[in-house]
């Protein structure tokens, strides 16, 4: 029978890759925006395509968080249970999905014109970027718990990610409330922005 170690190394595969795709495509249309002369070597064509595959990799691979959550936290059980690694990772997948999502959200709300606006681009490659990151921190955290080595060891420094903050069930709870506050504020109430 196959473990859930397999799927969990399956869904974080396709969360990567995903997540590569859309932020090397997100890099290239912010690049082409802001400097004019590459833009301009740059076919239009390709630039679209470049946009459309970074939209549909950011969605895909927020999709797939999901599954990568729940066959990790099913891989750790059988692994010896939680640690202060894996409270990490869930730190680190809300920040991956909050970041991804703003991405995913820029696009949809201001579609294709959004690189046609200096401000919201680079935003929303700056979003990407740090979606990416998170998302490097998540893998390197997972290597960390399963083989006890990561990409990340090659970094002559401590990132510090590999211990969690002890910040309580009440802190915790407020956190939350106020995430989900926010993130209720940004789809219902803020007004779309206009590109002119």
């Amino acid at each position: 029978m196959v473990s859930m170690g397999v799927f969990h190394a399956i869904s974080t595969e396709m969360v990567v890759g995903s997540f590569a795709v859309a932020t090397i495509g997100t890099i290239i249309c912010v690049i082409a925006a802001l400097v004019p002369s590459f833009g301009e070597r740059l076919p239009s064509r390709l630039h679209s395509h470049l946009d459309s595959a970074a939209y549909m990799a950011s969605i895909f691979g927020v999709l797939m968080i999901p599954m990568a959550i729940i066959t990790g936290y099913l891989t750790s059980e059988s692994m010896g249970g939680q640690n202060s690694m894996t409270l990490n990772k869930m730190i680190f997948s809300g920040l991956c999905i909050g970041f991804w999502s703003g991405v995913i959200s820029g696009r949809r709300l201001c579609g294709y014109r959004i690189w046609e606006h200096r401000g919201l681009s680079i935003l929303q490659g700056l979003s990407a970027s740090l979606g990416f990151i998170m998302t490097i921190f998540l893998g390197s955290i997972g290597g960390q718990l399963g083989r006890g080595e990561t990409a990340l060891d090659l970094l002559p420094f401590d990132l510090g990610i590999y211990t969690s903050p002890s910040i309580g069930i009440t802190t915790s709870l407020i956190l939350f409330i106020f995430s989900a506050l926010s993130l209720g504020y940004v789809l219902f109430f803020q007004a779309r922005p206009v590109i002119e």
